[in-house]
């Protein structure tokens, strides 16, 4: 737990910070590849036992729900 609150991890924050960012401009395609993203680099940090299962379980549940938001994506082009 850091000063004032729990310690976030930055690498996964930006990634997910991308993610927001692409949905509410409506770049699936963009969204898509960073879920992808952001799914292998918790692997990586739940392999290495870098987060808390707290922590770890908390950004698990961002992921389901961004992958729940583009799950009916089609491409129109």
């Amino acid at each position: 737990m850091g000063l004032f609150g729990p310690k976030k991890d930055r690498e996964l924050e930006a990634v997910i910070n991308q993610i927001r960012v692409d949905l509410s401009n409506n770049y699936k395609d963009n969204a898509v590849e960073n879920i992808k993203k952001l799914e292998k680099l918790l692997e990586e940090r739940r392999s290495s036992g870098k987060l808390k299962d707290k922590d770890l379980a908390s950004y698990e549940e961002l992921l389901k729900g961004f992958q729940d938001d583009v799950k009916n994506f089609k491409r129109t082009y």
